[in-house]
């Protein structure tokens, strides 16, 4: 163990330190990358019987994803919908080894950039016929994009579904969420007031069942998408 987690920290002081895109690719080389954060959605059951429950009950056309990391969720996501997904990484790093890692499957397309430019370009080919389901997940630096993707998405997909990763549930301090400061924290008035209409919902399952990481979510629908058979997630007054 303690020969493996040298191995580690050298690994990674090595990845640092030469181009992005060549560490992407050799960490295409290192099989525990596959299931980074403990598997699919933080290795979190519960979270992923809440997807479940919306591929089954609203049948999205469409998985739009911010923050591809290392593709564990998106692959997730693949099997689960069987519908396309777009889904964005920033990282040079991280956005190689995904592509690499996703190319066998067609249904997938990986972009590199910015989340809110990336939701801008798909807008013009938005689908309002059937739900739109939406994964955010690029929250993880100075430059906290979740508000204006949530402005871009209510702007122009008129029937969505909205996942937040990392959001407070604020009844339940057992997950745990994003904080960066000042106007930054990922809890309910950080919204911006474009989803005010929306539906809002949280993990139905106690923090104390949850596997994993144990990280918060929030739920977000627009108001013509019906939730009251929705039963893994509930509503906080």
């Amino acid at each position: 163990m303690r020969i493996t987690a040298s191995f580690d920290r050298s690994y990674e002081a090595l990845a640092i330190r030469i181009p992005p895109k060549v560490a992407g690719r050799l960490d295409t080389r290192r099989p525990q990358y596959s299931r980074s954060w403990g598997g699919p959605l933080n290795g979190q059951h519960h979270r992923r019987e809440m997807v479940r429950e919306i591929a089954r009950e609203f049948r999205p056309a469409h998985v739009v994803e911010t923050g591809t990391y290392r593709g564990t969720s998106t692959e997730f996501f693949s099997a689960v919908f069987g519908v396309p997904i777009d889904t964005a990484e920033a990282s040079e790093r991280y956005y190689e080894y995904s592509a690499r890692r996703l190319a066998g499957d067609n249904a997938i397309t990986v972009h590199r950039g910015d989340s809110r430019g990336f939701l801008s370009r798909l807008a013009s080919r938005a689908d309002n016929d059937r739900p739109t389901f939406f994964y955010l997940d690029a929250h993880w630096n100075d430059d906290l994009p979740l508000a204006e993707e949530l402005q871009i998405i209510s702007s122009t997909w008129r029937r969505s579904i909205v996942m937040i990763d990392d959001f407070q549930v604020p009844d339940d301090p057992g997950y745990a969420y994003d904080d960066y400061g000042s106007g930054k924290a990922l809890v309910p008035s950080y919204l911006p007031g474009a989803v005010d209409a929306w539906s809002r919902r949280y993990p139905s399952a106690p923090s104390g069942e949850e596997t994993g990481a144990r990280r918060g979510s929030c739920l977000l629908f627009t108001p013509d998408i019906d939730t009251s058979d929705y039963t893994t997630v509930r509503s906080i007054t």
